[in-house]
């Protein structure tokens, strides 16, 4: 398993066939068959509620627990994606950054217009986040990679040992600890050669790559306005899942 940082994008052209360049200069294997993992929603939510996907997301986690022991039950926790005029917003603000602006340009071209504005407001810098994760799904589909949102931490909370400790990444150097410890574990079930990720976002690709790899088999949750979601489910949780659609029968 290789573990690659690739640069998001300059502000000097289209980003979006610029990050497609970088991509496919890094991993070749990335083209036409290839499946790609994305830590990012493919598009804003423009629904009066919350997104499909995660609406289907919780119900499901829900059912995933019921079988657990409390100890065990996985936390769900997800930031809620904004609507395309909240990035309008955050693009026209002096504060957001050349490239990340010039990416929210090509993928909504409304934000040229109106005047500068102030993003104010809890999550403003994760909407960054989310403005390259926009991005990185384009650029994808132009190699012509299937990309398909996944959540690394709901990961590691459904693949990790009940003894395992899953710190939140404020903790720091305890965090990336724990999350090393999983990794190599499942690089070891999965008989795959892999060097301790060396940094929190190393650890979440790994975690994503890994568990796609030893899911038997993924779920995939799909929605016509916000694309596909991937779910790794591990033995245990797939049988309960397939226990309760039978209890429902």
């Amino acid at each position: 398993m290789r573990l690659v940082r690739i640069g998001v994008a300059s502000a000097a052209y289209d980003p979006i066939e610029e990050i497609a360049e970088r991509l496919s200069a890094a991993v070749p294997e990335l083209k036409r068959g290839a499946i790609a993992l994305v830590d990012s929603p493919r598009v804003p939510n423009n629904q009066s509620c919350q997104r499909d996907l995660d609406c289907a997301l919780r119900s499901l986690i829900g059912r995933i627990n019921r079988p657990r022991a409390p100890g065990e039950r996985i936390r769900l926790s997800m930031f809620p994606t904004p609507r395309d005029e909240y990035f309008f917003r955050c693009a026209r603000d002096a504060g957001c950054k050349p490239h990340l602006a010039a990416i929210a340009r090509t993928l909504f071209p409304s934000v040229h217009a109106g005047a500068p504005e102030h993003a104010k407001g809890r999550g403003w810098l994760f909407t960054r986040f989310m403005l390259a994760g926009f991005a990185a799904h384009r650029a994808l589909e132009r190699i012509g990679a299937e990309s398909i949102e996944a959540y690394p931490y709901l990961a590691f909370s459904l693949w990790k040992k009940p003894a395992e400790a899953l710190p939140p990444k404020s903790e720091s150097r305890a965090a990336l600890d724990a999350r090393q410890a999983i990794v190599g574990r499942l690089a070891r079930r999965a008989r795959v050669k892999a060097s301790p990720p060396d940094t929190m976002d190393e650890a979440d690709a790994a975690v994503l790559a890994l568990t796609f790899a030893l899911a038997e088999p993924a779920l995939v949750l799909e929605s016509d306005l916000h694309g596909r979601f991937l779910l790794p489910l591990t033995p245990r949780d797939m049988a309960a899942v397939a226990l309760d659609d039978l209890a429902r029968a």
